[in-house]
């Protein structure tokens, strides 16, 4: 359970490269990721070492990459702030969980929300935004319960395995993350383990009903 109570997110380093690259090899990771995943280790490592210099090197800068660590696991995703517009308050985001044995709902689900409170918390956003493929039916059950609703289908959009897929295109704002940060507050320190307690409860009535 340490993973999940302890999960944080920081600033991707250069120290990260070898293991974001490591990921962006690995074709299930490859599955979910956004663009043409046909691209040799040269040009992955190309555009991860420019994706962590244009991070480190603005002010103010458009786009915000993150690692999702754990002290007991260390780096197990990367987390990429995308179209953020300072002005209107908004952004995108990706979320991607590097590693294959942690890639389940309820660490995914912890670290969407460390994401959510990073983008509303943090950068002040009014509304976050996420584009997610039809096949990642976790992903796209996960954010509805955050309150996050579906605003657009971009149909046939994505092709993977010889097929062509749907996207759906989310909206989230600031008070229906704060109406779903507030449906789990129950008391002072406790929002994550009971966030934990209750994706646990429905991850076993899923489980159930599948039986």
């Amino acid at each position: 359970m340490a993973l999940k109570s302890r999960t944080f997110l920081r600033r991707a380093e250069r120290e990260d490269l070898d293991t974001i690259v490591a990921w962006m090899e690995d074709p299930d990771f490859l599955q979910f990721l956004y663009g043409d995943p046909t691209r040799s280790p040269k040009q992955i490592r190309e555009q991860i070492v420019s994706m962590l210099g244009r991070a480190a090197g603005q002010s103010m800068p458009g786009g915000i990459y993150l690692v999702i660590d754990s002290p007991e696991h260390g780096p197990v995703g990367l987390l990429s702030l995308q179209r953020i517009s300072w002005r209107n308050r908004s952004c995108s985001v990706d979320l991607y969980m590097g590693e294959k044995k942690l890639r389940n709902r309820l660490v995914a689900g912890v670290a969407f929300y460390r994401a959510m409170e990073y983008c509303f918390d943090e950068l002040n956003m009014h509304r976050v935004s996420a584009f997610i493929y039809s096949f990642n039916e976790p992903s796209w059950r996960m954010i509805e319960k955050s309150g996050a609703k579906r605003e657009l289908t971009l149909e046939e959009h994505v092709a993977r395995d010889g097929k062509l897929y749907d996207v759906y295109c989310y909206g989230l704002l600031r008070s229906e993350f704060n109406a779903f940060r507030e449906k789990y507050q129950r008391s002072a320190g406790s929002l994550m383990s009971s966030m934990i307690e209750d994706r646990q409860a429905a991850d076993a009535l899923d489980t159930k009903d599948t039986e």
